[in-house]
């Protein structure tokens, strides 16, 4: 199996066990606490579940995917946070101009350096994104994480928000 299966299997089975979890609110309360440094270790029983405790940046990943959720549970299937922030943006018949509204939140996102920076900054998004209704694609956020230190989740992110949507003939 290659790092990248590896990855993606890892990312479905935290999906697997986050949807278990969904109808307890304790375990979604607790799980929330993981979007703030100063209250993260609330959602360790849940996280030591499934990855190194030990291992910070690790440990960032699975307890910010494990937030996000318990905070937005709506699952998307395709997409990534750049297309996430776009529906949020363009939601309620809004046009392109919806996006600047979010532009520099979006671009905040993109200056991350490290995993646990931009995972630290993914909490308002997850707020909009459920006071909006849109569902975020958590297997692919997981991935994303995982890989920030690459610099090619930034590309894809950017191509999803500043890009035309497939559906409008744009992209490729």
């Amino acid at each position: 199996m290659s790092k990248s299966e590896e990855v993606r299997r890892r990312a479905e089975e935290l999906l697997v066990e986050l949807e278990k979890l969904k109808d307890d609110r304790g375990a979604m309360a607790n799980l929330r606490r993981g979007l703030n440094q100063a209250t993260e270790d609330r959602a360790w029983p849940w996280i030591a579940r499934w990855c190194d405790l030990e291992k910070d940046w690790i440990r960032t990943i699975y307890t910010t995917v494990a937030a996000a959720y318990a905070t937005q549970p709506d699952a998307a299937a395709e997409g990534n946070l750049g297309a996430t922030l776009r529906r949020i943006a363009m939601g309620g018949g809004k046009t392109e101009d919806g996006l600047a509204s979010f532009e520099s939140r979006f671009r905040r996102l993109l200056a991350c350096q490290t995993t646990e920076e931009v995972c630290s900054r993914v909490g308002e998004v997850m707020r909009a994104a459920k006071q909006k209704g849109v569902p975020v694609n958590y297997t692919q956020l997981f991935q994303d994480f995982w890989w920030w230190n690459g610099g090619r989740p930034k590309i894809a992110w950017a191509a999803q928000f500043w890009g035309a949507p497939k559906e409008d003939g744009g992209g490729s």
